[in-house]
């Protein structure tokens, strides 16, 4: 297909963008991330930006998908091939349409923080540092190896126990992933070589980033030079990590390499090498830390104005009976259906459920209703907070609101 005006080449590339984005959007876990959107407005901006006129007749089509995009629930999730991040990258190569300073597309220019000083580097006495999908080893190891997208790699290369290796675990995407990889090793100072092996994150292309971090460093909006994947900003660390990490580590590039035997040979090459002491890098710059929350029980009971619920799994049809009471015992409703999310979802959207923690909880049931359905285990609901009040105690004796 082909228009009037229209370069035949930058038209495919348009159609290729077109392409890619619809087949993310027949996806449901697309509709829902954040990769996706920020596809959907790369493009709307280049199409409407662009000179040729005829690129504004797919500006319709975009907005038709960013119509049917739902609450963002994760910024992404790290498929194999993320169409999101597959259009925006075209986008960028076509059109030189780049994210926003920020990295989410939006036009707030918002800037790093910074805002408070320590005397030494935050090394946190438990190590690894930060929760992950990883495998650890010999925590005096000065190995780290990250399998990037090849997810099988860690467990395999973890059975060759290797006294050298500190870390194994994979990393798909250009910013979170990395930056809880550099928190990792530089809360760790014996760790002095990272091997990077198997197969990159496409679109993400988060061994890419890796590689220019190392060469390239970041600029003043700790977004990584030279970096091909979309959003390499890493937004959650400091200069002072950034430039440790860059100092603390030799690379040793295997990238597209996922052979267990070539890998482990890199992987002694390094543990043989000498290495030198690891200078201090002087005072840290911090940025704010995330709270730290205890879960605790809750203290009692409030009812939810909207009503309460009985489920009922039936084990021969599959189906899940969601009973919808008032509080006053007047049977409102009857929900029927054998996914609990899409259950969930329907008693939100209906207005049944005004409290969040009545909301988690009948989450949690209705998860459980039906798991045993599937397993065979029996069900009982549970009280809506806590445990349940001993049947012989008196009203007074609990925190109810009868009285």
């Amino acid at each position: 297909m082909s228009k009037e005006g229209l370069p035949q080449s930058r038209l495919e590339f348009v159609e290729s963008i077109i392409e890619k984005i619809g087949k993310g959007m027949a996806l449901p876990q697309c509709r829902t991330c954040g990769c996706m959107l920020e596809a959907l407005k790369s493009a709307e901006r280049a199409f409407n930006n662009a000179a040729e006129p005829d690129i504004s007749t797919y500006v319709d089509t975009v907005r038709r998908h960013l119509q049917q995009m739902e609450e963002i629930a994760y910024d992404c999730l790290g498929c194999e091939t993320c169409w999101g991040a597959e259009a925006t990258v075209l986008i960028g190569d076509i059109f030189g349409d780049e994210p926003a300073p920020c990295g989410y597309g939006c036009s707030c220019n918002s800037k790093p923080v910074h805002d408070s000083l320590s005397e030494n580097l935050n090394v946190l006495p438990v190590w690894p540092a930060v929760p992950g999908d990883y495998l650890v080893g010999n925590r005096s190891g000065s190995v780290a190896v990250c399998t990037m997208a090849s997810h099988e790699l860690p467990a395999l290369l973890f059975t060759e126990q290797h006294p050298a290796l500190a870390i194994v675990g994979k990393c798909d995407t250009e910013n979170i992933g990395i930056e809880k990889l550099i928190k990792n090793i530089t809360s760790n100072p014996a760790i002095r070589w990272l091997v990077l092996c198997g197969v990159d994150s496409r679109g993400h292309c988060a061994g890419d980033a890796l590689r220019n971090l190392k060469k390239h460093g970041v600029d003043a909006l700790l977004r990584i030079q030279n970096a091909s994947s979309w959003r390499p900003f890493l937004k959650n660390l400091t200069l002072t990590e950034i430039a440790r990490f860059r100092a603390q580590v030799e690379i040793m590039d295997l990238i597209g390499n996922t052979d267990l035997a070539a890998i482990m040979v890199t992987v002694q090459e390094c543990a043989s090498a000498p290495t030198s002491p690891l200078e201090s890098m002087g005072p840290d710059i911090t940025t704010d830390q995330p709270e730290r929350i205890v879960p605790r029980a809750p203290q009692s009971l409030q009812l939810d104005p909207a009503g309460f619920f009985i489920i009922l799994p039936n084990r021969a049809t599959g189906v899940i009976v969601c009973e919808h009471y008032g509080n006053d015992g007047r049977l409102a409703h009857i929900i029927e259906g054998k996914e609990a999310a899409l259950i969930a979802a329907t008693l939100v959207e209906r207005g049944m459920v005004t409290r969040l923690d009545h909301a988690a909880y009948l989450g949690r049931e209705l998860t459980k209703a039906e798991s045993t359905i599937k397993t065979g285990t029996p069900y009982e609901q549970d009280a809506a907070l806590g445990e349940l009040p001993d049947t012989t105690a008196t009203c007074s004796d609990i925190k109810c609101s009868c009285h």
